[in-house]
């Protein structure tokens, strides 16, 4: 049974009734706590027009309209309007530099984003006063004027508020001390001679601009042997068209000193935003400083900020001392959990049901958790509460204007005897259930009051009705779906009445027989009083999603209203093939109690340090507590591998300076391991449960996840970078984590290696923990026979100073190369072009590094140049070399994507040919793949037809030229067309697809997106994807990203909302996975030299060494006479190890689900390694 919730659900409880007064809670990353205090702020908008987004400035003071915010951390800042939808906002200080950190100064402003009717007001809340706050990552971007226009401000080698265009060795832009008009800092761009004039440039976006007011912009530009022009642009315009209007502030050619240019103009009234920046069109060299842009008019959008409020609620059992049963014995609860619920009207809220969500609780405690050990106290008394999937429903009572805490104990003791609990079908039957016809038992062929049906036409030889066996009375519901007709959504639905703003809890029992061609779980759409979908939220689901054939299993999610709902519609549907049955259906009204941080019992002052070794699978908390009888520290490897033992070590006392000492492990002859590395295990902030979230508010709304999310995780820190040092600080009762990574060379004699870990405070040793490394008498070999394909993609926080592009990659190569991973793709591309009917190459620079990774770093494969990628998702093809793909213009409606044009095939062919005879007379043919298209969205006839004829096109240069496409599910139109399919590894295409694909000889990936996430509490799928290649004759797989960051990654553990079309005309901002698309982290940020790993990344290194052990062990047994000593050991090894993975199976973001004990795995991996030593004396 599972149950999805949102922590994060937003809910308005007002202090005195309710409009205006409200005060907001939660708010974005408040850690579970209260902001106490907020300014008032009246938006006055004297414009003809509705103010959407443009920045309004509050000056930060004492004195009239001015908001008393000086001294107030930046961190504990939230905006909202009156309905609470949080606002992005800016804090500048005096000079206009742009605050992010630390408290807010004197004299400096606060900047807003208005809604604002025209010629009318509008109020907006401040919220601070909230110590435990974290940083938010978002800051409004749109400005008055330019900021930072003297350029004096920044870091590295990019001045703030400012972006340097993609560089190349001829054309280059820096930052620099050299020649500033003003202060220390300008612009510089050089263009060595010779290059292709280009517009390449040193920009600032977001400058809010009023459509219809006048502007002058003034900027300065000094030139050395400038060939072309050198000065400032500005494009004018709105997000649907940037460039209405585009000034060019010409400073001219040839040398000069110091140049003013300007322009002025008048904003085009459509026009709200402006981008500007540097331009040197042609060669040469050229410096810029000193720009700004001045309206000319008379602000006409105001804002005044009101005196402080502050809200004051009484707290009632927050300090509840530790619960004991009976103190008497020694049974104890190893940890609680706080559970807030606040009362924030003038009326006690007596007897009403709060839901409490322990999937993170149980995850986090590794399914240790015994339920029946649970006990929810106020205080010493113990709460009646009763389960619901993997959660609580507690009835709570709160006085007025009230806090109350209640806990939430958990223990893994076998002596606790069960509490009382009572049952669903008691809730079901209840009058909260708002679901009419719950259990299906009124009706007679179809259900009462669930209208069966299909959004268009129904599938053909659709079944729907009441059947028997029902688990809440003797009837369910029925739906049928025969596989082989056309799908479209077919289903139950009953509109529920709802109120606004509030939570509900939906759920629902399923039975699923042999669903294909998708998934079933719950639905519902949010719908207003005409029967539409409301505007701020349409769609509501919550899973896991159900697949194949499974018994009655409980789906729930908890759903907040919006504002301008009348009915939740609950769609009990599906877009798939098979049978489904449902029953217990649930709809009720409760408060989320809000989970608080877990707190393990804390040890007494007389208990003694502890260090012990953790599975390096496991991820350790600060909360962990040792076994009561630690395992002793031992791991094992074979020749040219390394192998990491992880120690933790808790105290009840402070400890600065801890430094890890380590010998290097000894054999019994003397010879010695090299010295182990040392790593400590870093933590990094993860604000929301991980899942895929998308949004289409304004981009001024501040955009956070308010659904469930789709992992075994949790917001709170979590472990992942390893920091390369040996020295850290402990703090009292909290758990840290550290790695010695060992490494075996080749020639290492087999057997036990002993050595010791001390550690060391003062000079004095405070704990040692001697270890063992056995090493086995086979070696890994140093070319893979697995690959693990991460795209590598860089970005601003990955770059060095001192070092060129092509040294930085090919140092990121080496250290993946390093842990048997491999890059995507061979950079730099290699030049061709396709000028005038003729080809044009330059292989030199793409030669010399195709000769390093694969001669020198053995790396298995790679995909051919990007410019031979020709689509993704459901956009039509790029054109290439100058020439479009169909007749017309794009996106093409209407065209037969069958059918290329001529010109377009001639020129891709051409120069896909060149490229293609080129690496087969060098050898590389067999390892490179083109990468056709990514996650084309096969269901629709005009991206089967293109795909068809861009494949055809591809097969017409060489058949033999392997065409890959990350498609997820196996497509028949396109068997024949694609050689190399990447699908996913969790059931979404059947076993036996997968195995009639392989033995007609097409070749397979896994592809991986969103797999390998932060918060999940084990690294089981970057240690399983091997395994999973390994039991399906699956040749690789592949992963969208090992560095791709939106954030830094050691201060914000999850992704920045992105701008993202999937097709022609639309976009949305989308939210990846946490801490998907990395496993490795730029160590420049941190002061560290080269990337820093990872325990995710370790672990995926670990896998590929298990797949060479497997490899290693099924070649020996193919091998051995069936009747030879060690065969049925070695089978049985390779039985067991095929037995860890299987499809279908829950995900990578399930970790605790698809690796329920991480020791098996190693268990496995010992016995496999026994039988190799067995097969090869």
């Amino acid at each position: 049974m599972m149950v999805k919730h949102c922590a994060a659900l937003l809910f308005f409880l007002s202090i005195v009734g309710a409009g205006a007064d409200a005060w907001h809670h939660p708010l974005y990353l408040g850690n579970g706590e209260l902001w106490r205090q907020r300014i008032p702020v009246t938006l006055r908008n004297e414009m003809d027009r509705e103010a959407a987004g443009d920045p309004v400035s509050v000056s930060v003071g004492k004195g009239h309209g001015e908001a008393d915010l000086a001294g107030v951390p930046v961190s504990q800042i939230r905006v909202c309007n009156a309905r609470g939808q949080e606002m992005l906002f800016a804090v500048s200080g005096p000079t206009g530099a742009l605050i992010t950190r630390g408290p807010v100064p004197a004299g400096g402003t606060l900047s807003l984003p208005a809604e604002c009717p025209a010629r009318g007001t509008a109020k907006y809340y401040i919220y601070f006063d909230n110590p435990t706050a974290w940083d938010v990552p978002d800051f409004l971007s749109a400005a008055v004027g330019v900021r930072n226009g003297s350029v004096e401000e920044g870091t590295g080698n990019t001045p703030a508020h400012w972006d340097h265009d993609p560089q190349d060795p001829l054309h280059q832009l820096f930052w620099t001390t050299e020649n500033p008009r003003s202060g220390k800092r300008c612009l510089k761009t050089v263009v060595s001679e010779g290059a292709e004039p280009t517009w390449i440039a040193t920009r600032q976006r977001g400058i809010h601009l009023v459509g219809g007011a006048k502007y002058v912009m003034r900027a300065w530009v000094k030139a050395q042997n400038v060939r072309g022009f050198a000065g400032w642009y500005i494009h004018v315009g709105n997000s649907q068209n940037p460039m209405i209007l585009s000034p060019m502030l010409r400073g001219g050619e040839g040398t000069y000193d110091w140049r003013e240019v300007t322009a002025e103009f008048t904003a085009p009234e459509e026009a709200n935003r402006a981008t500007l920046g540097t331009v040197l069109r042609g060669t040469g060299t050229a410096w810029f400083d000193d720009v700004t842009l001045e309206c000319a008019e008379k602000p006409r959008l105001l804002a005044r900020a009101s005196k402080p409020e502050r809200l004051s609620l009484r707290r009632i059992g927050a300090s509840a001392k530790w619960f004991d049963e009976n103190p008497r014995d020694d049974i104890t609860w190893s940890h609680r959990v706080p559970i807030r619920v606040r009362n924030f009207s003038g009326d006690a809220r007596d007897a009403h049901l709060v839901y409490v969500d322990l999937s993170g609780l149980m995850a986090r405690l590794r399914g240790k958790m015994r339920p029946e050990a649970i006990r929810v106290t106020d205080g010493d008394r113990v709460v009646a509460h009763y389960p619901l999937g993997e959660g609580l429903l507690v009835e709570a009572g709160v006085p007025a204007q009230s806090e109350r805490t209640y806990y939430l104990y958990l223990s893994t003791d076998l002596r606790i005897q069960p509490g009382t609990t009572a049952g669903y079908d008691a809730l079901l039957e209840s009058p909260r259930n708002l679901a009419r016809n719950a259990s299906f038992e009124k009706g007679t062929a179809l259900p009462d009051e669930w209208p069966g049906g299909a959004e268009g036409e129904r599938p053909a030889g659709t079944e729907m009705g009441l059947d028997e066996g029902g688990l809440f009375g003797k009837r369910c519901a029925r739906l049928h779906i025969p596989h082989d007709a056309k799908l479209a959504w077919t289903g139950w639905r009953q509109d529920v009445p709802v109120k606004p703003g509030r939570t509900y809890l939906y759920a629902a029992w399923l039975k699923t027989r042999d669903i294909r061609n998708g998934s079933v779980q719950l639905h519902a759409h949010y719908r207003n009083m005409a029967g539409e979908h409301c505007e701020s939220q349409k769609f509501a689901g919550t899973g896991p999603a159900l697949t194949g054939t499974k018994e009655w299993t409980s789906l729930s999610g908890m759903f907040m209203m919006p504002e301008d709902i009348a009915n939740f519609q609950l769609h009990l549907t599906m877009l798939a093939s098979g049978t489904v049955w449902h029953d217990g259906v649930l709809l009720a009204e409760v408060t989320p109690g809000e989970v608080g941080a877990l707190e393990a019992r804390k040890a007494t002052a007389t208990t003694r340090l502890a260090v012990w070794p953790v599975n390096p699978l496991v991820k350790v908390f600060r909360e962990d507590v040792p076994p009561p009888a630690p395992a002793p520290a031992r791991v094992s490897a074979a020749r040219n591998e390394k192998e990491p033992l992880q120690l933790a070590v808790r105290g009840p006392a402070a400890l600065k300076g801890v430094r890890i000492e380590v010998t290097p492990p000894v054999h019994r002859t003397g010879a010695r391991l090299p010295a182990p590395e040392v790593a400590v295990v870093g933590y990094v902030p993860i604000d929301h449960k991980t899942s895929y979230y998308s949004s289409n508010t304004p981009e001024w709304h501040r955009k956070y996840p308010t659904n469930a999310g789709a992992s075994d995780g949790w917001a709170g820190m979590w472990p992942d970078p390893l920091f390369p040092r040996s020295v850290f600080d402990l703090e009292p009762n909290k758990t840290q984590p550290f790695w010695i990574t060992v490494s075996v060379p080749q020639e290492a004699a087999p057997g036990d290696y002993t050595g010791e870990v001390r550690l060391i405070v003062g000079g004095k040793r405070i704990a040692t923990v001697p270890f063992t490394v056995h090493v086995w008498s086979f070696t890994l070999p140093d070319e893979q026979h697995v690959a693990a394909v991460y795209d590598v993609r860089r970005g601003p926080m990955w770059t060095t100073p001192g070092k060129s592009a092509d040294e930085e990659r090919r140092e990121f190569w080496k250290f993946m190369a390093e842990r048997r991973l491999c890059p995507d793709k061979i950079l730099p591309d290699p030049v061709i072009r396709y000028e005038n009917g003729r080809v044009i190459t330059d292989f030199t620079e793409y030669d010399k590094a195709a000769e390093y990774y694969f001669n020198v770093l053995k790396l298995p494969t790679s995909y051919m140049p990007s410019q031979f990628t020709l689509f993704g998702w459901g956009h039509p093809p790029a054109a290439k070399h100058g020439e479009k793909p169909y007749e017309g213009n794009y996106p093409y409606e209407g065209v037969d994507r069958r059918k290329l044009r001529p010109e377009y095939k001639r020129a891709y062919q051409a120069c896909l040919k060149a490229y293609w005879e080129h690496v087969k007379a060098k050898g590389w043919h067999r390892k490179l793949v083109l990468y056709i298209s990514d996650e084309p969205y096969y269901s629709r006839p005009e991206i089967i037809a293109q795909m068809q004829a861009l494949c055809e096109m591809i097969r017409e240069v060489d058949p033999e030229i392997p065409i890959y496409c990350s498609t997820w599910h196996h497509v028949p139109e396109w068997d024949g067309y694609l050689s190399l399919w990447g699908i996913g590894h969790y059931g979404i295409v059947k076993p036996e697809k997968i195995a009639e694909l392989r033995q007609a000889g097409t070749r397979v990936r896994w592809t991986t997106d969103g797999q390998m996430c932060t918060d999940t509490p084990y690294c089981a799928v970057e240690r399983l994807l091997p395994h999973y290649c390994f039991q399906y004759d699956v040749e690789a797989y592949e992963f969208w990203g090992i560095d791709w960051l939106t954030y830094d990654p050691y201060q914000f553990g999850w992704h920045r909302y992105i701008h993202q079309s999937g097709e022609p005309g639309q976009a949305t901002w989308v939210r990846y996975p946490n801490g998907d698309g990395y496993l490795a982290y730029p160590g420049g940020l941190i002061g560290v030299e080269g990337p820093v790993t990872s325990v995710r990344l370790e672990q995926a290194r670990e896998g590929v060494e298990d797949y060479e052990y497997l490899y290693l062990l099924r070649e020996l047994v193919g091998k051995a006479d069936p009747a030879a000593k060690g065969v049925s050991a070695a089978k049985k090894a390779l039985a067991e190890a095929r037995s860890l993975v299987t499809i279908p199976s829950a995900g990578g973001r399930y970790s605790t689900k698809i690796l329920p004990d991480p020791d098996a795995l190693l268990a496995v991996r010992e016995a496999v390694a026994r039988a190799i030593e067995g097969l090869a004396r």
